[in-house]
């Protein structure tokens, strides 16, 4: 660091106040404006909005850090950042669930639930206006509402669920189906930056399980069953820092809504799901671990190894989509990246071959060695479609998808199991090879020998995100 160039910077910010974010004020200090942004990015608590911006301000007048620098400066931004976290409460509706296969309500652990939707919740006929003024009707006669979900959310946050704000004003849908709710403790901010990589692992993960139990399809959800409107939204609610709340919530809430940024409709098997409640929890924690982490206590090899695991979560789910629309070239241009992002270390020569001997050991502790050989020819051919396809244009949709049978209903929804509803149309052995490759790509991201890696490289504690 520039030591004659931090202390011009704190003598600037004595005599102007915005220095800070003053686009002219601030330019000739953008080194280390960036320097301070970037070292608080790696904080576990953390926000870049205007509140730390009033902190920095505040702090820099504060004439110490001119003899004890900028380590000085940056603990104490830390002290104040840490006062700014709050309980946040993260609602995200688990569509296509059939919740008349668990017993109750389901607690997964310490701060992640499932809640079951009562009969009243659905929304399933066209009168929307006059039901929400019924139940409003209702509820003035009745006092408050006396779900588990508005219980917990109260003796969370103090506060009130306002269902009805939820469904007329943000997705009439919301409470169809059970809703996973993850309470975390963290500056609001940095709960919102990371709500959207959390709610599409959720999915993810959810799909990864399922597709791993690989269940007959009649137990599958959106074309076996009956089904009501799924939601596309998620919600994320807390409580403003050293604040009690002595309103009604309608009077003063703090939250933000989302539009999911993948597809809402989640086509598995409420069987898989329940028979695997520890690994979906387990899997679930442990992501949510990576995204809240602080960054200084790891070196650059840990975060490497740890990011790669976070992001082929969210690769899988996006290749999972893709498929299920039967958009094979670019499923396959996905897996080959993510097997690449988690077996190799930099581009090189021979690349494939490399790939093949990294994912061939690695598998020794999954398969046996008859289905090993099977996976590893499945990638081989998958890599040679992958160059068909960026060297020659020319890849599976060239070859296998000019006409669609109007039978053949896999595709209708993104996000419906791949390869489930084919109908007499049995798919073609290179198709049936991206299905071993997404296959070989679940048992490789939850299998224990990569959990256990993960678990090695962060501090990991089972059930406890605070």
């Amino acid at each position: 660091m520039n030591k004659t160039l931090f202390q011009q910077f704190l003598k600037a910010a004595q005599v102007n106040e915005r220095v800070s974010w003053d686009y002219e004020a601030a330019k000739p200090y953008a080194e280390i404006l960036h320097m301070i942004y970037t070292d608080v990015a790696k904080f576990k608590n953390y926000t870049l909005d205007g509140r730390f911006q009033d902190i920095l301000v505040k702090l820099l007048k504060n004439s110490k850090y001119e003899s004890e620098g900028y380590t000085s400066l940056l603990k104490d931004l830390e002290d104040e950042l840490n006062k700014l976290v709050v309980r946040n409460i993260m609602l995200l509706p688990i569509n296509f669930i059939d919740k008349s296969k668990f017993n109750g309500d389901v607690k997964l652990n310490n701060y992640m639930n499932i809640f079951l939707p009562t009969k009243e919740d659905l929304i399933d006929y066209d009168d929307f206006t006059l039901r929400m003024r019924h139940e409003k009707r209702q509820k003035d006669k009745k006092g408050k509402m006396s779900d588990n979900l508005c219980k917990f959310f109260e003796s969370q946050l103090e506060n009130k669920l306002d269902k009805e704000h939820i469904l007329l004003a943000k997705d009439r849908n919301f409470f169809n189906y059970p809703i996973l709710s993850i309470q975390i403790d963290n500056v609001d901010y940095k709960m919102e930056k990371e709500s959207g990589r959390i709610a599409q692992a959720v999915y993810s993960i959810l799909r990864i399980i399922d597709f791993r139990e690989d269940k007959e399809p009649h137990s599958w959800g959106i074309l076996r069953r009956d089904w009501v409107n799924p939601a596309n939204t998620y919600v994320v609610y807390y409580n403003k820092e050293n604040y009690k709340q002595t309103h009604k919530f309608n009077d003063g809430y703090y939250g933000y809504s989302f539009m999911c940024n993948f597809s809402y409709f989640l086509d598995i098997s409420t069987f898989s799901l329940i028979e695997n409640l520890n690994l979906f929890t387990n899997v679930l924690d442990l992501y949510i671990q990576t995204c809240f982490l602080d960054l200084r206590k790891y070196d650059s090899k840990q975060l490497k190894i740890i990011n790669k695991w976070n992001n082929a979560i969210s690769m899988f789910n996006t290749a999972y989509e893709f498929a299920s629309i039967e958009k094979y070239d670019a499923c396959n241009l996905i897996l080959c990246a993510l097997l690449e992002s988690l077996f190799l270390e930099n581009e090189g020569r021979n690349k494939q071959e490399r790939l093949l001997v990294e994912i061939s050991e690695y598998l020794k502790d999954i398969y046996d060695d008859s289905k090993r050989e099977k996976i590893l020819s499945s990638l081989r051919n998958i890599y040679h479609f992958r160059n068909k396809i960026m060297h020659e244009g020319n890849g599976y949709e060239a070859q296998y998808m000019s006409s669609r049978r109007i039978t053949h209903y896999q595709g209708v929804y993104r996000g419906m199991r791949p390869f489930s509803y084919n109908g007499a149309v049995y798919p073609d052995d290179d198709v049936l090879d991206i299905r071993r490759a997404l296959k070989c790509v679940v048992d490789i991201l939850i299998c224990n020998k990569t959990l256990e890696k993960i678990k090695d490289n962060i501090d990991f504690k089972k059930g406890d995100n605070t």
